[in-house]
């Protein structure tokens, strides 16, 4: 009887052990895939950033607008601008 008890106990412990060895190999799953994850999504920020203070730059927009539009736009005078209505 004594052998019976022993044996159960270490069937029991055996499938213990599986179960959680399994359980943590998923939890290193997921947590390695959100790892991954969130270093995509920093390198995409840090673009992000970067593009945007390189546009964003006075003198670099001035340059494109020049380079680009080149006389394509013009200044105006607030008085010159009149109100158009349109009756249906």
């Amino acid at each position: 009887m004594k052998k019976y008890i022993i044996f159960f106990c270490i069937v029991c412990l055996i499938i213990t052990t599986s179960i959680v060895k399994s359980s943590t190999r998923q939890l290193e799953k997921n947590i390695f895939i959100l790892g991954e994850e969130v270093k995509i999504l920093e390198e995409k920020l840090n673009f992000l950033l970067l593009e945007n203070d390189y546009l964003s730059n006075p003198e670099r927009l001035i340059r494109l607008k020049e380079k680009l539009f080149k006389d394509k736009f013009f200044p105006l005078n607030p008085k010159d601008i009149k109100k158009v209505e349109f009756n249906e």
